[in-house]
């Protein structure tokens, strides 16, 4: 499954399927999530990372986006993370306080239901990377966070009150060990930003990742012939995927 996502889609600061006015782009998610969802009730998968190979690919903007549209127009019961423990932007993203989240739940400073937020739409939960007051003893890379006893342990315990948990995963290279994710999830989505992604590093992070989970790919930026106002979209499907 490959879903090219256009420039203009991109530049906008925000979740773009928050603006109503961008309702054209609203429907390009919504296939998106559409082709995930079929994939992934097939194959009984409900936690999703979405990685890219470098930073900077849309990652984030991706997920953002997939978490209002699946919990809002598809009525899912989602809860959305941020695993990127060396660029945690989700916080951010939806505009809401870093204080406390996964990081926080890890450390056992505090549980699940005290660190997750209500997001901006209904059936929408958010988990910020959160902080420890500059004691980040034992975190020290992603690698921690993506451990047994980090995002694994936490999704044995919650997993059930979701029908869908998005995950904004760390880049997969240079340094990442990406087996550690593709243990840790059900599923991957890879980002890849049209025109600025090498061919050499995208085919070493796919090489990274393996194939059993990668349920697919979102090719942004991408220029296209379709224009309808502001927003302007193409669709690819790849039947291997």
């Amino acid at each position: 499954m490959i879903d090219r996502i256009s420039k203009e889609d991109f530049s906008r600061e925000g979740i773009v399927v928050l603006n109503e006015s961008a309702s054209f782009v609203i429907d390009r998610y919504r296939l998106l999530f559409a082709k995930v969802d079929l994939v992934s009730r097939k194959e009984h998968k409900k936690v999703i990372a979405i990685t890219s190979s470098i930073k900077g690919e849309g990652k984030t903007t991706t997920t953002a986006n997939l978490a209002v549209v699946s919990a809002r127009d598809f009525e899912k019961r989602v809860l959305v993370i941020d695993g990127d423990y060396k660029n945690p932007s989700l916080g951010k993203r939806f505009g809401v306080q870093d204080k406390v989240g996964l990081l926080n739940v890890i450390a056992g400073d505090c549980d699940f239901y005290n660190a997750v937020t209500p997001g901006p739409v209904k059936n929408l939960s958010l988990l910020t990377m959160g902080r420890l007051d500059g004691k980040r003893v034992g975190f020290k890379d992603n690698a921690y966070i993506w451990s047994e006893g980090g995002i694994v342990s936490l999704l044995k315990k919650i997993g059930d009150e979701f029908d869908y948990i998005w995950i904004d995963a760390p880049p997969i290279l240079p340094l990442f060990d990406m087996s550690v994710i593709s243990e840790a999830v059900d599923g991957i989505v890879i980002v890849v930003k049209t025109g600025e992604t090498p061919e050499a590093v995208l085919t070493q992070a796919m090489k990274t990742l393996g194939s059993k989970k990668v349920i697919g790919s979102v090719l942004n930026r991408a220029k296209t012939n379709w224009k309808y106002g502001y927003d302007r979209y193409s669709y690819e499907y790849d039947q291997d995927h």
